[in-house]
């Protein structure tokens, strides 16, 4: 008789365990955490990417799909989110139409967007070009066109995580050079940041403006990387994070009222700008690496120059003297160079 009482008594312990286990499995297997999906987001592409950079665009620019680019849900809001992006979810933009003071350097379209497939295919990045002719702007400065450029770029890869918007008159000069974790991972951006950096403003030089980057930040925040010169930002090298807020920055940036339709001289860069001295909303968003970061110039002290082992080199003013040709061909010839050729404190 007691062996029949303690048989279901067993019974009652194993049932109980076994729905503890279940319990326990779903509780901790099945309510997959939110951070979990950020590292899936955006979603893959379905078909290849169709463009036609040849065919003009009726209408206003504002007006054209890709402004309604999608942003994941773990990107909306203020909050943003920040991982190490997968290489393929890099796409470095090319906006131009091949004119401009960049003409005086032969093929320089050409030769450039080569060489950045090159580079691209070696780290699984996307490479793209898009004519901004085909952008309407009104009266505007042409350069304006490179920021709808940019919001087309999200349109068309949809998988894209981050848009590398480079100036035609730059040269990749050091192809083993990784984006992802040098510039775009959350431990490089905590890393390389400027802190409490003051945010120049060339045109204010007896009335400095005191306004500087903030003192701590959280990486979540930073959407978008820039550098600047002994002037101001620069926009020929930037990075922009696929969220609500860059979303709305290229806005904001391109509203004909406030901003494009004014007397700039500087275009999109004096926009950026101005919004950073005038919103601490923007400056917090905003991350400023050291020039040679991602941004060095073909002259410069040790801050601004190109030297061995930085990424690229701009050509930024080159026009001004008339050597855009002639750098442009000495640079050309040292890409991927492994002999010292431009070593610190050399100017």
């Amino acid at each position: 008789m007691q062996a029949f009482q303690v048989a279901p008594r067993r019974w009652i312990i194993f049932g109980i365990a076994t729905v503890a286990i279940f319990i326990a499995f779903f509780r901790f297997y099945g309510d997959i955490p939110y951070e979990y999906y950020r590292n899936y987001n955006p979603g893959e592409a379905i078909a290849p990417v169709q463009n036609n950079n040849d065919k003009p665009q009726p209408g206003y620019f504002k007006a054209q799909p890709e402004w309604d680019f999608d942003v994941p849900p773990s990107a909306k809001g203020w909050k943003g989110y920040a991982k190490t992006p997968r290489n393929k979810d890099i796409v470095i933009l090319t906006a131009s139409d091949g004119g401009g003071h960049n003409s005086q350097i032969p093929d320089v379209l050409k030769r450039v967007l080569e060489d950045r497939q090159g580079y691209a295919d070696k780290h699984g990045y996307t490479n793209l070009w898009l004519n901004t002719s085909r952008y309407d702007i009104g009266d505007a400065h042409r350069t304006w066109s490179k920021i709808p450029a940019v919001s087309e770029a999200f349109y068309l890869y949809p998988n894209a995580e981050w848009i590398w918007l480079i100036d035609t008159d730059i040269i990749l000069m050091t192809p083993e050079y990784d984006l992802a974790k040098d510039i775009l991972s959350p431990e490089a951006i905590k890393k390389g940041l400027m802190r409490g950096t003051p945010i120049l403003d060339g045109q204010l030089k007896k009335n400095p403006t005191n306004i500087f980057t903030p003192k701590d930040f959280r990486v979540e925040d930073i959407d978008i990387l820039i550098t600047q010169d002994h002037q101001s930002v620069n926009t020929g090298s930037t990075f922009f994070r696929r969220t609500a807020f860059t979303r709305y920055l290229l806005e904001i940036m391109t509203d004909y009222t406030l901003l494009m339709g004014k007397d700039h001289g500087g275009a999109e860069q004096d926009a950026i700008k101005h919004l950073m001295l005038e919103h601490q909303l923007v400056r917090n968003h905003v991350g400023i690496y050291p020039q040679r970061k991602f941004n060095a110039y073909v002259q410069g002290g040790d801050n601004m120059g190109y030297r061995d082992g930085d990424l690229l080199v701009h050509f930024a003013g080159c026009w001004v003297t008339n050597k855009c040709a002639g750098w442009f061909e000495e640079f050309w010839n040292k890409r991927g160079h492994a002999d010292p050729w431009r070593p610190e404190g050399r100017q």
